[in-house]
């Protein structure tokens, strides 16, 4: 059990190693939506 956890831990590692590396990520698309949303290209107005 303990050596299987080793080897999870291990494989998780190389896979974010290598996911940094070649420059991966998860939410690529998140900060073209957020610009897009606070260009100020209509809607409303924010308001607090």
């Amino acid at each position: 059990m303990i050596r299987t956890n080793w080897i999870a831990g291990l494989l998780a590692l190389a896979l974010f190693t290598t996911a940094q590396y070649q420059g991966w990520s998860l939410f690529a698309s998140e900060p073209e939506a957020q610009t897009a949303r606070s260009s100020g290209s209509g809607g409303r107005p924010w308001h607090k």
